[in-house]
């Protein structure tokens, strides 16, 4: 016992130093850097920009190389090309455009940059190229594809999907000023094979040059085109500028290509001006307009914009223009509102900014009217200054120490593996049920739910009721079998309905899907922690995965159970906590519905009639067999069944799981929404570039008192520790049980101990690694993505328990040919259709079941005894109390 003790301080010190030195940064949005400057002492406005085989493509431009602007020089149209590859110092001069461009739209994709439109020597052009890199030739090849329906400049646009969208404005014969609008789209296969643009309805708004674009997400996966300010010139009789009536705009629009329709979004804000200028005053209060700035999305939901030409000193003359400013404003796509992000070193317009090896990249541009840089400025992520402090981090050591203790003290209650794996069935219906509840909780619900409420609605809301729904089924169709005949694993069932065959395939199914859950389970909060706190995402990892392997290992199954228990009140108390904090802040629950409700943040249904989409039909059918998953084939959930003292008490632990799914999933949908009005009203609060499934975790590091926000960050450690101690234990008890002591019967129950124990140590281990693997992939949403995983991976099981429970024909044949066949086919749904994956499950267990029953009676049915094994044989079988 004084050995335990010892082990479990030294935990806790290591646990201290972890937390204790992480990195801290400071605030700053972006770091910034350079590259090489372009080969030309003066640099370009308007040059083309692209990323192609990891090589950074800067084309063509224009400038006054001879004389200044100011004193009639006359600008010049380069057709000079320079690339860029990975550690090279110096930029590859050698190839040239088949003509002189600038002032075009550059669109990077995986066949070649993109060149469309622009100007040759000051006339507009309708061409467009695409320029290629050969790596291993380091040669660029540029062809010349389907030109543009009219010939345009200073225009904007983006790719989404496979499609390229462009926004145009032209001059009509006659007219004194820009007055004609195009948005035209193709798709990029299509551009490469020679077919025409087509037509779209352009944005409502005036029609204009300069524009500034982005492509970006707004909570979901579709993603939008953004179009923001621009500027209209005016012309007077003898074609030429009149500069006293340029007009500056600060509108923006959204554009849907899945609905085709364009959205009017928030104005460009007022904006501080820092530049040192005489009579800015005048506009201090006036929106700012941004026209020619260049725009990139930056995370899940935020565009960055770059510089912008206000139009407010126009009329001075030339050479008396300041510079453009060094303002990087922010717009956050989901709550619709502006900041300004900080400033970049030089401003400049009329260029383009492009991402390349995980940075942004601005590749010259103008620096003020008629002035070029030849400057190539490149923008990092900046790390977040943690805000945790030691105070939450001695409650949060504190609190982890406290389930370590947990471990301890059961440790002296486990003499076998029968204490070990079901806690001598002595666990109360109420913790079993709670502890049903926390494993099926998990940081995946804890975390991503209220990001869901928050980036998206309530739609996904109504399936909770699913869970409800699934509680009567468990208990009257598949808990008999678990508790009556007497297993400690699931698929001790499979073996005496089929034989050992589909026994260790059904456990070997239930490791391999437990494994890559462990991993989500761990990284998703680890991801979140390490982006709010300042902890490194792998310290993160490294703490949960330690501490949790600890105390199952000491404590077994009622280590994890209680553990349990503890950690779903701390959840609890947390999501509270948060809906208190956040209902005060905004004076009251009908200022949050107000916002909310008009903002359409409530939208709970879809009827609509979609395979593809996510609507109601398909959610309700899709959530409703997911549950077969985890509730009738899991390991980790069924083994709760089995440590209440009797069937009528693992009844009651299941309908508390199911009764506790409905009202606090209201609760994390109400806390997703009280989050996304706050953050509307304070959007320099969230975390520029974060991902949506951090915004929880940010408010409670950064807005609830020191102490609480401690409690509340150990409430996310607890959702991820909760559900990874429970896959843990049950890979150990189905390795343990299905695989080894089937096998060696005689074996000593002190060496199966043994062996359970260093099983879960292995797992662990191997969970963090995965884990860590995990973090270096950009995966938008765990909580449809981790959806996703379950209904591939789960769906053959599912159908075997079916097959197996509810008919008599099926035998070992048609359970493992509908195993096969339907993950075949889950393959083939997954990589090669359109099929919405809450639909995976239907798919999968229908496939399943179909082709196992027709198997099984093309192979003459099963010829086994089936006395207690199926629902028509089961109910002459002996109850549990009579086999005691």
């Amino acid at each position: 016992m004084e050995d335990l003790t010892m082990r479990s301080q030294l935990f806790t010190y290591v646990l201290v130093l972890l937390l204790a030195s992480h990195a801290i940064a400071d605030n700053e949005i972006l770091n910034w850097d350079e590259l090489p400057a372009l080969p030309d002492t003066i640099g370009y406005g308007g040059p083309f920009t692209g990323v192609h085989n990891g090589a950074l493509i800067v084309a063509g431009g224009a400038n006054f190389p001879n004389e200044a602007a100011w004193d009639g020089g006359k600008k010049a149209w380069h057709d000079n090309v320079y690339v860029l590859e990975k550690g090279d110092t110096a930029w590859n001069t050698k190839f040239k455009l088949p003509n002189t461009l600038a002032y075009g739209v550059s669109v990077s994709t995986g066949k070649g940059v993109l060149f469309i439109g622009g100007q040759t020597d000051g006339t507009d052009v309708s061409q467009v190229l695409v320029a290629k890199w050969d790596a291993e030739k380091k040669q660029l090849t540029i062809e010349e594809l389907s030109s543009l329906p009219r010939a345009a400049a200073y225009t904007a646009g983006g790719m989404i999907g496979n499609s390229i969208f462009i926004a145009a404005s032209h001059r009509s014969e006659g007219a004194n000023r820009i007055d004609t609008k195009s948005f035209w789209t193709i798709a990029l296969d299509d551009l490469l094979a020679g077919k025409d643009w087509q037509s779209l309805d352009p944005w409502p708004g005036a029609a204009r040059h300069k524009m500034v674009a982005a492509v970006q997400s707004a909570g979901g996966p579709q993603k939008f085109l953004y179009l923001f300010s621009g500027s209209t010139p005016v012309f007077d009789a003898d074609g030429n500028a009149d500069l006293s009536k340029f007009e500056f705009f600060t509108d923006g629009y959204r554009f849907n290509p899945k609905t085709k329709m364009w959205q009017q979004i928030a104005d460009i804000p007022v904006i501080e001006d820092i530049r040192d200028i005489d009579g800015k005053e005048a506009f201090a209060n006036q929106r700012t307009p941004v026209a020619a700035a260049t725009a990139i999305d930056f995370g899940q939901s935020h565009i960055l914009v770059f510089s912008g030409a206000t139009g407010r000193y126009i009329t001075k003359p030339l050479k008396e223009r300041p510079l453009f400013p060094t303002d990087v404003l922010a717009y956050h796509a989901i709550t619709d509102t502006w900041i300004t992000a900080g400033h970049m070193p030089q401003g400049v317009v009329t260029t383009t900014v492009t991402k390349w090896d995980g940075k942004i990249i601005i590749a010259s541009g103008e620096i003020r009217p008629g002035v070029r840089t030849p400057k190539v400025q490149v923008a990092t992520g900046a790390e977040r200054e943690s805000k945790f402090g030691i105070t939450n981090t001695i409650v949060l050591v504190v609190y982890l120490g406290a389930l370590v203790g947990i471990g301890a003290y059961f440790s002296k209650r486990e003499k076998g593996t029968d204490d070990f794996f079901l806690a001598g069935k002595r666990i109360p219906w109420w913790a079993a049920g709670m502890s049903i509840y926390a494993t099926q909780l998990s940081a995946i619900t804890f975390i991503a739910s209220p990001a869901v409420a928050y980036s998206r609605d309530w739609l996904v809301y109504p399936a909770k009721i699913c869970i409800f729904i699934m509680a009567p089924i468990v208990i009257v169709f598949y808990l008999p079998f678990f508790r009556r005949l007497n297993v400690t694993t699931a698929y001790e069932y499979l073996e005496r309905r089929f034989n050992v065959v589909v026994r260790l395939f059904g456990s070997a199914s239930f490791i391999l899907f437990q494994l890559g859950r462990m991993a989500i389970v761990v990284f998703l909060p680890a991801l979140a922690l390490s982006a709010i706190t300042g902890i490194n995402v792998y310290t993160c990892i490294l703490i949960m995965g330690i501490l949790s392997t600890v105390y199952t290992v000491l404590g077994g199954m009622e280590a994890v159970i209680w553990t349990d228990v503890l950690q779903t009140f701390v959840l609890w108390c947390g999501m509270l906590i948060g809906l208190i904090v956040v209902i005060v802040s905004e004076d009251g629950v009908g200022n949050i519905y107000n916002t909310a409700a008009a903002d359409g943040k409530f939208h709970m249904f879809d009827w609509s009639f979609s395979f593809t989409e996510l609507v109601t039909w398909s959610m309700f059918l899709g959530t409703f067999l997911l549950q077969f998953g985890p509730y009738t084939t899991d390991q980790s959930v069924i083994q709760r069944y089995l440590t209440t003292k009797d069937e009528k008490a693992a009844a009651k632990s299941i309908w508390t799981n199911g009764i506790l799914a409905i009202p606090f999933g209201f609760m994390f949908f109400a806390l997703g929404t009280c989050l996304y009005v706050y953050f509307k009203h304070h959007p320099e609060l969230l975390s520029i570039g974060m991902q949506n499934d951090q915004v929880f975790p940010l408010f409670v590091a950064e807005q609830l008192p020191a102490g609480v926000s401690g409690l509340v960050i150990a409430g996310v450690f607890a959702a991820s520790m909760s559900s990874m101690d429970s896959s843990m234990h049950s890979i150990s008890t189905a390795v343990t049980t299905d695989f080894y002591r089937r096998f060696k019967p005689d074996a000593p129950d002190e060496k199966c101990l043994k062996l359970a124990r260093r099983v879960i140590i292995f797992v662990g281990v191997l969970a963090m690694i995965i884990a860590c693997a995990l973090a270096t992939y950009d995966i938008k949403s765990l909580f449809f993505f981790f959806q996703k995983l379950l209904g591939l991976l789960s769906s053959g099981l599912v159908g075997i328990f079916i097959l197996g429970i509810f008919t008599k024909r099926a035998n070992v044949a048609g359970a493992l040919a509908g195993a096969i066949v339907c993950t075949g086919l889950l393959v083939y749904v997954v990589w090669f259709t359109n099929i919405h994956f809450y639909l995976y499950a239907a798919v999968g267990i229908s496939t399943c079941v179909v082709v196992g029953y027709l198997v099984s009676v093309m192979t003459a049915g099963s010829t086994k005894d089936l006395s207690q094994l199926t629902l028509y044989t089961q109910r002459a079988a002996p109850t549990e109390q009579e086999h005691a």
